[in-house]
């Protein structure tokens, strides 16, 4: 699963960033540590929404037998406000590791300043577009915020905010994958995992 190998940075990707740092100075430098939040922050989402699932379904499954109504009324709830914040993380850590689908045909095709690019100008429009998901996810959080869930009253915009986060973090990620490329070349681009490619 991709969450399960998001949790760790592979220790080439820590080498190649911690070199990256080295040799280009400061703005990689920041670029490397804004990652490096990110990450924390995804990877601690990820962790935290994954025990809480499992420790309520639990306990959900033991309630079925302990009492004679049967399981607990409100679990249903719970996955259906988790589990977006959990895609949201995944979906950015995804972003860190280049592990999102692609087809490269073109990028290989093209000499190295042109792969560099493509790269940027890739990132750039990442970045505009999930800045424009951004607008549109506060926009319906704003719409739903006064919708409840039935049982916990839980307002049904946060799931929209799990959505509004990931874009905004993509938008980050994007944008300091360009930076990285247009200092140091393609080279610097994520690259995901062997095992987690389709060839």
């Amino acid at each position: 699963m991709i969450w399960c190998s998001a949790l760790s940075t592979p220790p080439a990707a820590e080498a190649a960033l911690a070199g990256s740092a080295k040799r280009s100075g400061p703005i990689v430098a920041a670029a490397d540590w804004v990652d490096r939040v990110i990450a924390a922050i995804c990877r601690i989402t990820v962790l935290v929404t994954v025990v809480v699932l499992l420790a309520v379904l639990g306990a959900n499954v033991v309630a079925r037998y302990v009492f004679a109504h049967g399981g607990l009324e409100w679990v249903a709830e719970v996955p259906e406000q988790l589990f977006p914040w959990m895609i949201a993380a995944g979906i950015v850590l995804a972003v860190q590791h280049g592990a999102h689908i692609a087809v490269d045909l073109l990028l290989y095709s093209l000499g190295r300043g042109g792969r560099r690019f493509l790269i940027v100008a890739v990132g750039l429009v990442v970045a505009a577009a999930y800045l424009v998901l951004l607008k549109v996810s506060l926009d319906v959080a704003e719409i739903t915020a006064m919708e409840r869930s039935a049982i916990m009253q839980l307002p049904r915009s946060l799931g929209y905010y799990a959505m509004a986060s990931a874009s905004a973090l993509v938008a980050v990620c994007s944008l300091t994958i360009a930076v990285r490329v247009a200092l140091l070349g393609p080279e610097a681009a994520p690259q995901p995992d062997p095992e987690e490619s389709v060839t």
